[in-house]
C-alpha cells in the first residue's frame, strides 16, 4: 500500500476528524483510510455511470414500469447496505 501525507490540515478539522474518528472506536488512520477509499469508490462509480450514459445515449426509451422497479431494488440495496454498514465493528 502507498503512503500519503497530507499538510497544513487546520486544526478544527483534525479535531472534528479525530472526534469522528473516536465515536466509532477507529484510530485516525483507519478512520482516514476508510474515507479515502469511500471516496475512492464513489469516483469508480461516477466514471461507470458516465460511461453507461454515454453508451446508452441516443437508445430507446425504459418503459416507466421497468424504471420504477429497477429504482425501487437500488433503494432497497442502499437501505440494505446502510445496515450492513451500521451493523459492522469498527476498526
Amino acid at each position: 500500500m502507498s503512503n500519503v501525507l497530507i499538510r497544513d490540515v487546520l486544526p478544527d478539522d483534525l479535531d472534528q476528524i479525530r472526534s469522528a474518528a473516536a465515536e466509532q472506536g477507529a484510530s485516525l488512520q483507519s478512520y482516514l483510510r476508510d474515507a479515502v477509499h469511500a471516496q475512492a469508490m464513489y469516483l469508480r462509480r461516477q466514471a461507470a455511470i458516465a460511461r453507461i450514459a454515454e453508451r446508452l445515449r441516443g437508445g430507446p426509451e425504459v418503459p416507466e414500469s421497468e424504471r420504477d422497479a429497477v429504482l425501487a431494488l437500488v433503494d432497497q440495496a442502499h437501505h440494505e447496505r446502510a445496515d450492513q454498514l451500521s451493523a459492522r465493528p469498527a476498526g
